[in-house]
C-alpha cells in the first residue's frame, strides 16, 4: 500500500474517535468542524483521496472518493448520536424516497454486465475492458456519502449556532475561491478560470449557488454593516467568479437564484437598507457586465450557435432514451460512457464522438437507472420542495426561514444547470446541494417544534 494511503487511513480512523470526543466536550469545535466541511466542498482534490481510481474513464465519479469532508461528517454524526443533550431525528421526510433511489442504483450494480471491451476508438484509454461491474459502485458510495452529509446538516442545523457556522463556512469558501480565481486570471493568464473545481462550468454553477445563498443572507440581515460587508460583498465576489468563467448557464442560474431569493424574502424585509442593497447590487452587476461585455457577447453570440449546440447535445440525450428502451433498469450508474462506446453513439450518429455523457442530469439518470430511477429521483425533489416551499412562503422571518429560502432558491437555480450540465453529479456541487437539502429539512423540523411550543425563532 502506498504511503499516502497509510497516512490517510491513520488520520481517518484516529481522527473520528478523537474528533467526536472533542466535539462533545467543546461545542465550538463542532461548529468549526461543520464550517470546515463546507469549505472542503471547494477542494475535492487537495483534501481527498481516490481508491480504485479510473481517471481515464469518462464519468462523474471515477473511483471511491474519501475526503476530509467525510471525516468531518463522521465526526459530526457520532458527536450527535453520543451527545445525550441532543435529540436526534433519524429519518428526514425525504429519506424513504432517497433510499429507494439508492436501492435502484444498487440493483443496477448487481445486474450490470461484468465488462465491455474498450473500443478501438477510445485511443486515450490505456486498458482493454470497461469495468461496468465496478463503475456503479463509485456512484453508490458517493450517494451514501451525500446521505451522511444531508443527515448531519439536517440534525445539526436545528441549532442556530450551527446554521451560522454553515453561513460563515460559505463566506470563507467564497473568499478563498475568489482569491484563486483572481490569481489564475490575472497572474497566470487563464481565460476561462476553473479554480479548484476541475471545469469552468462546475465553478460557475458552484458560485451561482453560493451567490444565491449569501445574497439571501444580505437581504435578511437587519444590521447594515453585516449585510453589506459580511454577505453582499462575498455574494459580489461569487458573482465576479461566475463572470470570469464566461458560463452562459452559470450567469442565468445565478440571476434566477438571486431573483428567487429576493422574491421569497422581500415582503418580510422591506426596508431602506434592502432598497439600497438592491440598488448597490444592480450598480455592481452593471459595472462588472460592462467590463466583461466584449467577452460575454462573443461567448453568447459569436463563439457558438446556441441552437446547433442544443441540437448536438440532444444526440447524447437520444442515446439515454435508447438505453432506457433496451434496459428497463438502465445500464447502471456510471456506465453510460461504456455503453455509448459499445453501440449507442454509433446508432444515433456514426460521426458522434462516443463516450460523452449527456449534458443533462435527467437524461443521464434515465440512461443509467432507467425510468424507475428517473421517476424516483424526480419524486425526491418534489417531496423536498413539498416540505420546504410552504415554510418559505407562509412562515415568519427567522434564521431558518432565511436559510430555507436561500437553499430552495439555490437548488432551483441549480436545476437550470442540470438541464445543460452535469453539475449535480460532480463532487463539489453534489455535496453543496446536500448541505442545502439538509438546511431545508433543519428549517422544517425547527418550525414544527416551534409551532408546538409556540416559541419565537432567532433572526439571522
Amino acid at each position: 500500500m502506498e504511503p499516502k494511503f497509510i497516512i490517510f487511513w491513520a488520520v481517518f480512523l484516529t481522527g473520528i474517535p478523537l474528533g467526536t470526543l472533542l466535539c462533545i466536550r467543546i461545542p465550538f469545535l463542532r461548529y468549526l468542524t461543520l464550517g470546515v466541511m463546507v469549505w472542503c466542498t471547494a477542494e475535492p482534490d487537495l483534501v481527498g483521496i481516490n481508491f480504485f481510481s479510473r481517471e481515464f474513464y469518462r464519468a462523474m465519479t471515477r473511483g471511491i472518493e474519501i475526503s476530509l469532508a467525510d471525516l468531518c461528517a463522521w465526526v459530526l454524526f457520532f458527536s450527535l448520536i453520543f451527545d445525550k443533550k441532543i435529540k436526534v431525528y433519524w429519518f428526514p421526510p425525504t429519506f424513504g424516497i432517497y433510499f429507494l433511489y439508492l436501492f435502484i442504483a444498487i440493483f443496477g450494480w448487481i445486474t450490470a454486465v461484468e465488462s465491455l471491451p474498450v473500443s478501438a476508438k477510445a485511443t486515450y484509454i490505456p486498458y482493454s475492458q470497461f469495468e461496468t461491474n465496478l463503475y456503479p459502485l463509485f456512484e453508490i458510495t458517493k450517494i451514501l456519502r451525500g446521505i451522511l452529509v444531508f443527515w448531519v446538516v439536517a440534525n445539526l442545523g436545528r441549532d442556530p449556532k450551527a446554521m451560522r457556522a454553515i453561513i460563515w463556512g460559505l463566506v470563507i469558501t467564497v473568499l478563498y475561491l475568489t482569491y484563486i480565481v483572481l490569481r489564475d486570471r490575472y497572474l497566470l493568464g487563464i481565460n476561462r478560470v476553473k479554480a479548484t473545481l476541475g471545469h469552468p462550468n462546475t465553478l460557475a454553477t458552484y458560485m451561482a449557488l453560493m451567490a444565491t445563498l449569501l445574497f439571501a443572507c444580505a437581504v435578511s440581515t437587519r444590521e447594515w454593516i453585516k449585510s453589506f460587508f459580511g454577505y453582499l460583498f462575498p455574494a459580489g465576489c461569487a458573482a465576479l467568479c461566475v463572470l470570469m468563467t464566461i458560463s452562459r448557464g452559470g450567469l442565468m442560474a445565478m440571476a434566477a437564484g438571486m431573483g428567487l431569493a429576493f422574491t421569497f424574502l422581500s415582503l418580510r424585509n422591506i426596508s431602506l437598507k434592502n432598497t439600497l442593497l438592491v440598488l448597490l447590487g444592480g450598480v455592481m452587476g452593471t459595472f462588472m457586465l460592462a467590463l466583461a461585455a466584449d467577452t460575454l457577447m462573443n461567448r453568447f453570440f459569436g463563439e457558438q450557435d446556441a441552437a446547433s449546440d442544443l441540437e448536438y447535445r440532444g444526440k447524447y440525450n437520444d442515446q439515454a432514451k435508447l438505453m432506457a428502451e433496451d434496459y428497463a433498469w438502465g445500464v447502471g450508474a456510471g456506465n453510460f460512457s461504456a455503453w455509448s462506446f459499445e453501440k449507442y453513439a454509433e446508432i444515433i450518429d456514426e460521426s458522434l464522438p462516443p463516450g460523452t455523457p449527456p449534458h443533462n442530469l435527467w437524461f443521464l439518470t434515465l440512461g443509467e437507472l432507467g425510468w424507475p430511477g428517473l421517476v424516483v429521483f424526480v419524486l425526491f425533489w418534489i417531496r423536498l420542495y413539498q416540505v420546504s416551499i410552504p415554510f418559505v412562503i407562509f412562515e415568519r422571518s427567522s434564521i431558518y426561514h432565511t436559510m430555507a429560502c436561500a437553499a430552495v432558491s439555490a437548488t432551483l437555480a441549480g436545476h437550470l444547470q442540470n438541464a445543460l450540465q452535469l453539475g449535480f453529479r460532480q463532487s463539489p456541487l453534489f455535496f453543496l446541494n446536500h448541505i442545502c437539502m439538509g438546511m431545508m429539512i433543519a428549517a422544517y423540523w425547527v418550525h414544527k417544534d416551534a409551532k408546538k411550543a409556540n416559541a419565537e425563532l432567532p433572526q439571522i
